[in-house]
């Protein structure tokens, strides 16, 4: 008996060239699956469209600026040239605003964050975390008040 085929003519492990090529195609196929997949996911990632800087600048302030203070009020702006000039209304004065290095406008006076994003338009109500300083104009607009360097501008929760 040694040197027998078993019934159906093939060695335990072996698989007939049918089944070989069957599972041969199978295995091309789910990696071209896999692969286009990929592609797919590849070309989403390059042609997403991302946030852009908005083509005007803000008034900016050097360097790290640690809050210590809130300002709620109407967003105002103000185009002069390619800078955008923004305040904030308060008691019986105004802030003018300034903001970290990556702020910017866009033509329609909206304010984008330093990912692009535009986060306020003038006349919104706002609510910004940021330092005050003295009174004065920032670099680039004309508007006379207290100086306000802000870190985190939001929007109030509707509620």
């Amino acid at each position: 008996m040694s040197g027998q085929q078993p019934p159906g003519g093939f060695a335990p492990g072996q698989f007939s060239p049918m089944a070989r090529n069957h599972r041969r195609r199978t295995i091309v196929r789910r990696a071209l699956v896999v692969a286009a997949l990929v592609l797919a996911l590849v070309v989403v990632a390059v042609l997403w469209p991302s946030p852009t800087p908005g083509g005007l600048s803000v008034a900016t302030a050097p360097g790290k600026t640690k809050p210590t203070g809130v300002l709620q009020g109407a967003l105002t702006a103000a185009r002069t040239g390619d800078r955008v000039c923004y305040s904030v209304p308060t008691r019986g004065s105004r802030a003018v605003l300034r903001f970290a290095e990556g702020w910017t406008a866009d033509s329609r006076l909206g304010l984008r964050d330093p990912a692009g994003l535009v986060v306020a338009q003038p006349g919104d109500e706002v609510v910004l975390l940021g330092a005050p300083s003295s009174v004065g104009t920032v670099p680039g607009c004309p508007t006379r008040g207290r100086i306000w360097t802000v870190t985190t501008l939001r929007l109030p929760t509707q509620g």
